[in-house]
């Protein structure tokens, strides 16, 4: 049986502010939870941008509501969308369908889910990073794509 690699699409951001560029990732995220795409992985640099991320996330738009926890809370195994960052404290069960990568890190299971989202800043460090990211995708024969934001 061939198993089906993820698909990989990598948002780059041409000179975007931090805050539109976390907006972004909320309204990505959403879209998502709307879409019914279950569990949503977002794995960020550190517990600062989980926070950050955490706050925007609960205040980003007035009508919407995206249930989501940051990994180790009580409620983490049902709750759809999940924070965390570096190696999380555990695996989701089951794996997540989409990830969502905002560390220079490749993320964890990321040949279980369907699908993943590399989130790139317009700075030279983490550009060669996200190279490196593609160039592992590519090995692994998983189907690679490019949004420019």
């Amino acid at each position: 049986m061939i198993e089906k690699k993820p698909d990989v699409l990598f948002h780059h951001f041409n000179s975007i502010g931090n805050k539109n560029y976390l907006l972004y990732v909320c309204k990505l995220v959403e879209k998502g939870f709307k879409q019914k795409i279950q569990p949503i992985y977002i794995q960020t640099s550190n517990q600062q941008q989980a926070e950050q991320l955490d706050k925007l996330l609960w205040t980003f738009k007035q009508d919407s509501f995206i249930p989501h926890t940051i990994v180790g809370a009580p409620d983490l195994d049902s709750t759809p969308i999940q924070i965390g960052w570096s190696k999380p404290v555990c695996i989701m069960t089951p794996p997540p369908a989409a990830i969502v990568n905002l560390s220079e890190e490749m993320p964890i299971s990321y040949l279980e889910s369907k699908r993943i989202h590399e989130i790139v800043e317009e700075d030279e460090v983490k550009k060669n990073k996200a190279r490196e990211r593609w160039k592992n995708y590519k090995s692994k024969g998983c189907q690679l794509n490019i949004r420019h934001i």
